[in-house]
């Protein structure tokens, strides 16, 4: 029998904390045990790298012991490392490689891709593809600041977690938005809003294949608002969610025209990344039905503006929905942990992170 223990999922950004905990559940699915957010005080992360020990583990526990929480008694961990500081890579080598010369051509490769020396790195690899015709493996290389690594590894021993992986948070909200046949015949691309940066990741056919980001995100929007308005930044939140962008609210072209600056240059990214995967060579070996982007997927607590998505799908022409988590949770009605779809949005990256872990073992 296999030794599984209780392991928590922690999503880590530069302002907040967002932890997660899974347990098994039937017919493949998993039931959402406990779930928490807490917000980091200034400089605890800066740039992805933990630089306040204290004032971190402080928000942690505050986490994952609060009385609402029901997070189990555990010191098993998987953590997130910062997109925007990680390299990830799909490469081709010939699928004739033996081991040792996969791992020399590897290296040879990354330090070709990534703009620091390998011996200020880690990496990882992972064999996503096999083209048999020809001849080569896709192989994707996730490769991250030794520094920033560094910073977590040393906090969790030294306050006595077991920190089972780290991973880069793409990789994660990949792993909880897509399972199943549906994920390997689409391309899709998924547009993680937080408060301080956007995520852009494309998943095609399974396999996580383009990250990027920037810094139109959730909270510019409050902000905006609440210099326009004026409002206080909970009362633009409460805005964002309650009026947003209907155009049947008094206030909602108003809002639109607060932020339509930057929901237009959102929208303009989206098209440049979408005609870029569509047009490039590798997108020649894919499949027919997913040579397209087949629609845009929305996660994050940025999602969660009213009316994006449809305001998206007409700028777009193109399906735009919300992120859902059910493909893989079962929201079991007797569980103390109980979430909606728009309050799930923000959990996206550490369900992903608590589902690895099962999905290794399999």
């Amino acid at each position: 029998m296999l030794f599984f223990p209780p392991t928590i999922g922690l999503d880590v950004s530069d302002s907040s904390l967002k932890a997660v905990a899974l347990k098994k559940g039937g017919a493949g699915l998993f039931d959402l045990a406990a779930f928490g957010k807490g917000y980091l005080a200034e400089n605890t992360v800066v740039d992805g790298e933990i630089r306040s020990y204290d004032s971190f583990e402080k928000t942690l526990n505050e986490v994952l012991t609060s009385e609402k929480s029901n997070f189990p008694r555990t010191k098993y961990l998987v953590a997130s490392l910062p997109e925007a500081k990680a390299f990830l890579r799909i490469l081709e080598l010939p699928a004739g490689l033996k081991e040792k010369e996969l791992a020399e051509a590897l290296k040879y490769e990354i330090e070709a891709n990534i703009p620091m020396s390998l011996d200020e790195v880690y990496y990882d690899y992972e064999i996503v593809g096999h083209d048999t015709a020809a001849g080569h493996y896709d192989i994707m290389v996730n490769a991250i600041p030794q520094r920033i690594a560094d910073s977590y590894i040393d906090f969790f021993q030294k306050n006595g977690w077991q920190l089972t992986a780290l991973e880069v948070d793409a990789v994660a909200t990949k792993r909880a938005l897509f399972s199943g046949d549906e994920a390997v015949k689409e391309s899709a691309l998924v547009l993680d809003i937080g408060a301080a940066q956007t995520s852009f990741l494309i998943v095609s056919e399974g396999i996580l294949r383009f990250t990027s980001s920037n810094t139109v995100a959730g909270n510019q929007f409050s902000k905006m608002l609440s210099q326009h308005f004026p409002l206080d930044l909970k009362e633009a939140e409460f805005m964002k969610r309650i009026v947003g962008l209907d155009q049947n609210h008094e206030k909602g072209q108003e809002l639109l025209n607060v932020l339509r600056p930057d929901l237009t240059a959102l929208k303009s990214q989206i098209q440049d990344y979408i005609n870029f995967f569509e047009t490039h060579p590798a997108s020649h070996n894919l499949s027919e039905s997913a040579k397209k982007i087949s629609k845009v997927v929305l996660t994050g607590g940025g999602a969660a503006l009213w009316g994006l998505t449809d305001w998206l799908s007409q700028e777009l022409h193109l399906g735009v929905v919300l992120g859902s988590l059910g493909k893989r949770l079962k929201m079991n009605p007797m569980s103390p942990a109980k979430i909606s779809l728009e309050e799930s949005l923000p959990y996206a990256t550490a369900v992903g992170l608590a589902l690895r872990n099962f999905d290794e073992i399999k």
